[in-house]
């Protein structure tokens, strides 16, 4: 699959990093705040809980603009954020760390899934994986589909 690798963060860092939260709801409205920035421009913001093998997941779900590649990579990667502001609206996660700080809080997983125009994407942050694989550094899988007629089409793109 695709990886991303963010040099010199240990894996370790992502609990470290999340504890800018000091209870969960902070975090949770960290998330939330996100769907509202304005190049998301979110209308519907869906939070649920559900159970998955016996362990406990939230999800956060938004009729936002979605991510392509690019926008998942920032997203899931440490150092990055193109955030701007909109018409005067200041986009909350200007400093591209909310996200990882928010959910590395809530639980040491998170599934991305996301939708734009013909491309799909889905990306993984994982405490777990990154403890199984016994990284050094934070690694980031990411693969992408792109519609292709009425096939979808799988492209996996690697970058190290």
């Amino acid at each position: 699959g695709a990886m991303q690798v963010s040099q010199g963060l240990n894996p370790n860092d992502l609990h470290s990093n999340s504890t800018s939260h000091t209870w969960p709801f902070s975090a949770i409205a960290q998330l939330i705040d996100n769907a509202y920035d304005p190049d998301v421009c979110a209308k519907q913001l869906w939070i649920d809980k559900t159970q998955i093998k016996g362990v406990d997941c939230l999800t956060f779900m938004d009729n936002g603009a979605g991510m392509d590649y690019d926008a998942m990579y920032k997203l899931l990667s440490f150092g990055f954020s193109d955030k701007q502001s909109v018409e005067g609206h200041a986009a909350v996660g200007m400093y591209g760390n909310g996200f990882k700080s928010g959910s590395m809080r809530l639980g040491k997983d998170v599934i991305v899934f996301s939708k734009r125009r013909n491309s799909m994407c889905v990306g993984m942050l994982s405490q777990t994986y990154l403890k199984k694989i016994k990284a050094t550094n934070i690694t980031v899988p990411i693969v992408t589909y792109n519609r292709v007629g009425s096939q979808n089409i799988l492209f996996q793109r690697a970058l190290m």
